[in-house]
């Protein structure tokens, strides 16, 4: 952990990104990486009992803590480059209502139209890249394998041999079992089971090409032509020539849609294929039944989401005649689809069970708030929930966080800031003090002396080490002057220094003048007072102001008779003082 710390302390002095312009986006790149080397190192080599599930647990942290970086690096750097292309003038009318564009030209420019989508398209992305590992079926040449030699055995057995077989198929087609009311072999049920939950996972996880692969490798390649009718139609006669040089895509796209939904509806159908067909309509209904994760529920309903909007965004004039598709009205989906990324959170998170955990998630929060561009609000609602119980790793995920959202071009309240980031200073306070300096220089200049002077009079530590503070903060730009000055007052200056009247006018006889003998050692507090007008006899610039704070402690140690603490005040002084 203390690693991680200061690499993360390197990224924001700036050290690992050099001039990139882009630093928001750039820096959660790079905090992906260092989280994601901590996920492996984490989950290499477990052990068992108490310490792997920790071991486990802690992996399970750096990953999602991994994604979260990834999240914002996807969606910041998306939202930066909109913002650049709107001061842009000489934006392209939009094709909206050009009939002679292909469905390919007008879903590119629908999504360059529409922020909005351009960034569910993106997540769903995330989603998919982020989905938990899983095991595809091997490939198997030979459709229907075992189910075609038990008809060859069939024609050439006699009748009584053929008895155990009567309920299987006689011919080899895919509609065969369907046609026949018949089954097909065991072996081959249970390869095709495993091969449609394949295929499906390779669509969760946006591998559609892997998907369609496989089929070919199986010898089922209709099934890869009845997944690749969802690519939109292009045509290089109504494109720009460099684009494309043939024609392409689903010219009825949408009459496909609708066939897949009826297979998705069709309850005689295995739940991973009309899972796959559901997802590939966009329907959520089927797709939820074999959902697991937090993740496979939000990715079933923002791909549902994605769906409704490209279609609405590409209806209207078009150079082709659609076929028409009113024979699937019985196929409607009885599930109300989400309208934008906040209901499809909302509906989630209103799940029971694990799911429901999983969404209450500190970073599942932190994810929900980056994917519906409510950052703002979370990092102000974080801010008023600070306490010292709060786990010092989200600390540093939303003050790190904080920063890149800000320096990607967002505006964030800085209050609300400024408090994430003194929060993980006096965490960095109590082990990684010259860190701090990093930290505090991007607060607002106003708060700037006054965290960075509250830290540096709390430290016991050798004037040495002072100094160097002092460097560090002079490099980050801090005015180090004014650091010493407040520093100086802070410390010097305790609530009983305030009222500097002589003691010897208080009617309480514990207040009585005593003198202290020379030898007596001095206490705790002076010791702190007499060092913290070390901060301002550290530049000869300062000395002016350090010898009327030296004036007024001297006065308040020898009107109490702490002639000891004066004279090791006197003596403490650089030799050039006076």
């Amino acid at each position: 952990m203390t690693e991680l710390v200061a690499e993360f302390a390197s990224v924001v002095e700036g050290r690992e990104l050099g001039g990139d312009v882009s630093r928001g986006a750039s820096a959660a790149r790079v905090y992906k990486q260092l989280t994601k080397q901590r996920s492996a190192n984490a989950t290499s080599g477990v052990l068992f009992g108490a310490e792997g599930a920790q071991q486990r647990h802690d992996g399970k942290w750096w990953q999602s803590e991994s994604d979260t970086w990834d999240l914002l690096a996807r969606l910041y750097e998306q939202r930066q480059q909109r913002r650049d292309v709107a001061m842009d003038d000489n934006m392209d009318a939009s094709t909206d209502d050009d009939a002679t564009l292909s469905d390919f030209v007008r879903a590119q420019d629908l999504l360059e139209r529409d922020g909005q989508l351009a960034e569910y398209v993106e997540v769903r992305r995330w989603l998919e890249d982020t989905a938990r590992e899983f095991q595809p079926v091997e490939t198997r040449k030979g459709y229907l394998f075992y189910t075609r030699r038990s008809i060859r055995t069939q024609d050439t057995a006699d009748s009584n041999a053929m008895s155990d077989n009567t309920q299987l198929v006689t011919d080899i087609d895919p509609d065969a079992s369907s046609r026949q009311r018949r089954d097909i072999a065991i072996e081959d049920h249970e390869y095709t089971t495993s091969l449609l939950r394949t295929l499906f996972e390779y669509v969760r996880r946006g591998r559609m090409s892997d998907a369609m692969a496989l089929c070919v490798e199986s010898d089922e390649p209709w099934r890869a032509a009845s997944m690749k009718g969802g690519l939109f139609w292009r045509d290089p006669q109504l494109e720009d020539a460099e684009s494309t040089d043939r024609v392409g895509g689903n010219i009825n796209r949408n009459l496909w849609k609708h066939a897949c939904a009826a297979l998705a509806h069709d309850t005689g159908n295995d739940s991973y294929e009309r899972a796959l067909y559901a997802a590939l309509s966009g329907r959520v209904d089927e797709v939820l039944t074999v959902c697991v994760t937090w993740n496979d529920f939000v990715w079933a309903h923002v791909n549902a989401v994605i769906e409704m909007r490209m279609d609405h965004g590409l209806r209207g004039a078009c150079v082709y005649e659609q076929a028409p598709a009113t024979s699937f009205a019985h196929v409607q989906s009885r599930r109300t689809c989400a309208t934008d990324m906040a209901q499809v959170f909302d509906i989630v998170e209103s799940l029971d069970g694990c799911v429901q955990n999983e969404a209450r998630d500190p970073l599942r929060r932190l994810q929900r708030a980056l994917a519906t561009n409510a950052f703002a609000e979370y990092v102000e609602e974080f801010a008023q929930a600070l306490s010292p119980e709060t786990d010092v790793r989200m600390v540093r995920v939303v003050a790190h966080a904080s920063l890149c959202v800000r320096q990607s071009g967002a505006e964030l309240p800085e209050p609300a800031v400024s408090a994430v980031l003194e929060a993980y200073v006096d965490r960095l306070a109590r082990d990684h003090d010259e860190l701090v300096a990093a930290y505090v220089a991007q607060m607002p200049t106003e708060r700037q002396t006054h965290v960075y002077a509250q830290f540096v009079q709390m430290l016991n530590v050798s004037r040495d080490h002072r100094m160097q503070l002092l460097q560090r903060a002079e490099r980050h730009g801090l005015d180090t002057h004014a650091v010493c000055r407040a520093a100086t007052l802070a410390g010097v200056q305790p609530d009983d220094l305030l009222d500097s009247s002589d003691p010897s006018d208080s009617s309480d006889p514990s207040d009585q003048f005593e003198l202290s003998e020379p030898s007596e050692p001095i206490t705790n507090t002076e010791q702190r007072q007499v060092r913290a007008l070390e901060w301002t006899t550290s530049s000869s610039h300062l000395y002016p102001y350090a010898l009327a704070q030296v004036c007024t402690l001297s006065r308040h140690f020898l009107l109490r008779g702490r002639t000891n603490a004066a004279t090791v005040l006197l003596n403490s002084l650089p030799a050039d003082f006076v």
